[in-house]
C-alpha cells in the first residue's frame, strides 16, 4: 500500500478545509479487476445532484431562447457569469486573465483550436506528447504542418503551440510549462492556453501574463454533464476578425449552451466537484496505488497492464470519474 508521501507526486497542498459532505472513514473500492478499457477517455462525473437539478431546470428553461435572429439576453450573461465563476476560484490561482478581455462564446474549446490553427496555418505547430490528440487530427485534416514538441525537439521560430493546463496527459500542469512559455516569448510564438480541465482541479497556479499568449480557453463538459451541449469560451488579448467572432456578432451561437451553462454556474462554483470529491478520491487513489493528480477525474499508473491506453509518457492516464462516483458513496456510509 502506498503511503501519503508517496502518492503525493505533485506536492499537491489542497486547502485544509471542514468538508460537511461526509465522515471520513477511509473505505475504498478496489479497481484490481476492471478491464483496462474502462479507464480510457476524459469525462465529467455524472453527479447525482446535478443531474438532477439539471433535468428539473431542462423541463421548461428554453421555452424563451426561440429567437429568429438567434439574439439574446442570454448570451452576455454566459460570458459575464463565465469570468465571475472563474475568477471565484479558491483552490486554483489563475493570474492574469484581465488581460484578455475580448470574450466569444465557442462550441467547447475545439472550435477555439481550429480558428487558432487557421489563423496560423504558415506555422509549423508544436503538441506535446499525450495532449488532446484533437490538435493531431485537425492539422493533419488541414494541411498544416506540425511535429511532436519534446526535450529534442523543442520551441523554435516559426513554430505554434497549444497547451493544456493542467495538462490532459498527467492532470498536473505540465513541468516544463513555464519554460514553454518563456521561450514562446522570446521567440515570438504564439500560443493558445487551454483550461478545459478547470473546474475539477485543485492547486493550480497558472501565470497568463506570458506575452506569447494569445488566448485562454475553458469549457463546462469536464466539471459538468454537460459535455454535449458543447459550452466553451474564448478569451483573446486582442480581438481577432475570424468566424467565431462573426458567429458571436450576429447571434449564431449555441443559446442552449449559455442556458445550461449560466445555470450550472450560477449554482456550482469551480471548488464544488473537488471539495466534494477529494476526500474520495484520495482514499480511492490509495486504496489502489494509483498516483493522485490536479484534477479528481483522473489517476496515473506506471504499471504495466496500462500500456494499451498509454498515450506516450511515462506514466498512464487513468479517468477514474465513474468508479470516483460509486467511491463516494461507499466513502460517506
Amino acid at each position: 500500500m502506498l503511503t501519503k508521501i508517496d502518492v503525493c507526486n505533485n506536492e499537491l497542498n489542497i486547502p485544509k478545509y471542514d468538508n460537511p459532505l461526509f465522515k471520513s472513514n477511509g473505505r475504498s473500492i478496489d479497481l484490481s479487476d476492471v478491464d483496462v478499457s474502462e479507464f480510457k477517455g476524459g469525462y465529467a462525473l455524472q453527479d447525482e445532484e446535478i443531474t438532477a437539478k439539471l433535468k428539473e431546470y431542462a423541463r421548461d428553461a428554453f421555452q424563451d431562447i426561440f429567437v429568429a435572429d438567434g439574439k439574446h439576453p442570454i448570451q452576455q450573461e454566459y460570458v459575464d457569469t463565465f469570468k465571475k465563476w472563474i475568477d471565484s476560484a479558491k483552490l486554483n490561482a489563475i493570474h492574469g486573465l484581465d488581460l484578455y478581455p475580448h470574450a466569444s462564446i465557442t462550441n467547447g474549446t475545439s472550435e477555439a483550436f481550429q480558428m487558432f490553427m487557421q489563423r496560423h496555418n504558415n506555422r509549423r505547430f508544436k503538441i506535446m506528447t499525450g495532449d488532446f490528440i484533437m490538435h493531431k487530427v485537425a492539422c493533419n485534416n488541414m494541411d498544416v504542418d506540425w511535429e511532436w514538441l519534446s526535450e529534442h525537439n523543442g520551441i523554435e521560430p516559426g513554430d505554434a503551440l497549444i497547451i493544456s493546463c493542467p495538462f490532459s496527459d498527467s492532470g498536473c500542469k505540465h513541468r516544463g510549462m513555464n519554460d514553454l512559455l518563456l521561450t514562446a516569448s522570446q521567440l515570438d510564438v504564439p500560443v493558445l492556453v487551454d483550461m478545459a480541465y478547470f473546474g475539477m482541479c485543485v492547486n493550480i497556479d497558472i501565470d497568463l501574463s506570458h506575452r506569447c499568449i494569445e488566448e485562454v480557453v475553458f469549457s463546462l463538459g469536464k466539471t459538468f454533464p454537460v459535455i454535449g451541449a458543447r459550452a466553451g469560451i474564448r478569451f483573446q488579448r486582442h480581438e481577432t476578425d475570424d468566424a467565431v467572432l462573426f458567429a458571436n456578432q450576429n447571434g449564431i451561437v449555441n443559446n442552449f449552451a449559455c442556458k445550461i451553462g449560466v445555470f450550472c454556474m450560477l449554482n456550482w462554483s469551480p471548488d464544488y466537484i473537488p471539495y466534494k470529491y477529494y476526500d474520495a478520491y484520495y482514499a480511492m487513489c490509495l486504496r489502489n496505488e494509483l498516483q493522485i493528480t490536479n484534477c479528481v477525474l483522473f489517476a496515473t499508473s506506471v504499471d504495466p497492464k496500462y500500456t494499451s491506453i498509454n498515450r506516450g509518457n511515462t506514466d498512464t492516464r487513468l479517468c477514474v470519474s465513474k468508479f470516483l462516483l460509486e467511491n463516494y458513496n461507499v466513502y460517506k456510509d
